[in-house]
């Protein structure tokens, strides 16, 4: 009740802000200021009339963090005004994402004389062009999210880097304008420093820019290269030899492994990876996949979705090998492989006595799993496991999911989405697993409003997938916005029976914004349930 008291005081606080005056602000410190903001960016209460209130009540303090999420409102002209603030210059942490109005000017008045950053995500913003960056000048700055910027170019990316030596991630996921050349800018600027390297949906990476990244980033020990179809493979190679600190990879998608003459390069990864991403990345033979996992001696999470060359007998093999240290294993979507059956479970309970999370989630359609009820039945192993992932298993062991909610407490993650047993009583059982804060039943038709709001009295959940679950209805609705102030995500598509009326309230009780799915055929646009207080049941206002 005390946190649900404070983020209460946060919200009026933030509703009634014009009235306050600048005295009676004076209480409030620097993270509560920076939470009222948040709360009216993510409300969509940031008007042209509020602009003067923040800078005088809310602003009138440094400020550390400075976060619009989504938030459509958000203009340059604000930016500006918030940058002109006498004590607006500490700031360590700024994030915009997705906001449409924002472009090069308001970037670079909220970025410049901000000394002190550390942290700058700037994701998904159309307008954002090179010449938005110049600002962004601290000998603090550790780390840049770039995400889904299509006008930033290579040179763009050389300002940054030339301008911040200090950076050691840099994150340029799905910036389609971008090149290689880029990579190059950042390897001879950063060298020693950087660390973590996420050039995700670039199109080409050429021999020159692997080595300059060998030659320049020693310490690199994160890369993530998913989805890169044109790589050369010498380069590819000279990376993999001369790379000695690498922890992370991804690989996933990528198809130079395909031809023989060079699939035999992936079996010169670096031996000191940790955790290793090759979802979809199809490899010449069986014999040159399983011997490319078992060297690495150092490995402990593995993610290969969906990859023809790994069966039954290969599994166990690979496992035999590294299964004792795995604690994350994810093999996902081999039901149109058909290569795997219930004996890759038994080798996955066999083999890996460490895991913490396990996603297994399209594996086949006959399996029924019924090995895993060694793994949920043992305390010692049930209770290590974080995340689980079972979905569009019609022929599980109902005992399987009875032994995973009941034995698994510890639990954060759960998908159970398209499983025909999973019925009110199993969900109601999850109610001791008091960390669960992401849940996924989308398709289980059999749930009802009963175990949900079991659920919301003990659980804080961040996200909540319930798509397909047509019973539910306004009440579980009004109870997430009682009990759920952290919820970001919620996915109702074809819950028939909840109103929009109720979305939008529970959206008004949420802290952050609230992310919402709810696709409904011939919904009636107000249709609000609320309680007949004669029989105690919810149901419709006419």
């Amino acid at each position: 009740m005390v946190l649900k008291l404070r983020e209460q005081l946060i919200k009026q606080v933030a509703i009634h802000l014009p009235y306050l005056s600048p005295e009676s602000c004076q209480c409030l410190t620097a993270i509560q200021r920076e939470r009222i903001l948040r709360w009216l960016a993510s409300h969509d209460c940031l008007s042209n009339n509020i602009v003067q209130y923040i800078t005088r009540n809310l602003l009138s303090v440094p400020l550390y963090s400075l976060e619009f999420y989504k938030c459509h409102q958000l203009t340059n002209d604000m930016l500006i005004e918030f940058a002109k603030a006498s004590n607006f210059s500490r700031l360590k942490s700024l994030i915009i994402h997705q906001c449409q109005q924002v472009e090069d000017s308001g970037i670079r008045a909220i970025t410049k004389g901000q000394l002190s950053l550390e942290y700058v995500a700037l994701r998904k913003l159309s307008n954002l062009t090179n010449a938005g960056l110049d600002g962004i000048h601290s000998a603090f700055l550790k780390e840049i999210d770039f995400q889904w910027n299509d006008k930033i170019q290579d040179q763009g990316i050389l300002t940054v880097v030339s301008n911040n030596l200090n950076l050691r991630f840099v994150r340029l996921m799905n910036c389609h304008s971008l090149t290689g050349q880029c990579v190059v800018h950042i390897a001879q600027h950063l060298a020693e420093k950087l660390e973590l390297l996420d050039i995700e949906g670039l199109t080409y990476l050429d021999a020159d820019v692997f080595l300059n990244l060998v030659d320049h980033c020693p310490n690199i020990r994160n890369l993530n290269l998913f989805g890169i179809l044109n790589i050369d493979t010498d380069g590819l190679f000279t990376l993999f030899v001369r790379s000695t600190r690498m922890l992370q990879l991804n690989l996933s998608y990528t198809t130079c492994f395909l031809q023989e003459p060079v699939a035999d390069y992936i079996c010169c990864m670096p031996l000191s990876l940790v955790d290793l991403c090759l979802s979809g990345t199809q490899v010449y033979s069986t014999q040159i996949m399983i011997r490319a996992l078992t060297r690495l001696t150092h490995l402990e999470h593995l993610r290969v979705n969906g990859l023809a060359t790994i069966n039954d007998d290969a599994l166990d093999k690979i496992l035999s090998v590294m299964g004792c240290r795995l604690k994350t294993l994810e093999m996902n979507g081999y039901i149109t492989v058909g290569s795997l059956t219930d004996r890759s479970i038994e080798h996955i309970v066999n083999y890996c006595p460490l895991l913490e999370e396990l996603s297994l989630n399209l594996l086949s359609f006959t399996s029924t799993l019924d090995s895993l009820l060694q793994l949920f039945g043992t305390p010692k192993r049930a209770l290590q496991l974080r995340s689980v992932s079972l979905s569009s298993f019609r022929n599980i062991n109902e005992q399987v999911l009875w032994s995973l909610v009941e034995n698994c407490l510890n639990l954060k993650e759960l998908e159970l989405s398209g499983i025909p047993f999973v019925h009110d009583a199993l969900i109601s059982s999850l109610k001791h697993c008091k960390k669960l804060s992401h849940l996924n039943i989308k398709g289980c038709k059999q749930v009802t409003d009963s175990s949900i709001c079991d659920l919301l009295g003990v659980c804080k959940f961040i996200s909540l997938v319930l798509s397909g679950c047509f019973h539910l209805t306004d009440r579980s609705i009004l109870a997430m916005a009682h009990t759920q102030p952290f919820l970001e995500e919620i996915y109702i598509s074809g819950c028939i029976r909840i109103s929009p009326a109720a979305v939008r309230y529970l959206q008004d009780n949420t802290i952050r914004r609230l992310y919402i799915d709810h696709k409904i055929p011939n919904a009636i646009p107000d249709a609000l349930m609320a309680r007949n207080l004669d029989t105690g049941l919810f149901e419709q206002v006419k």
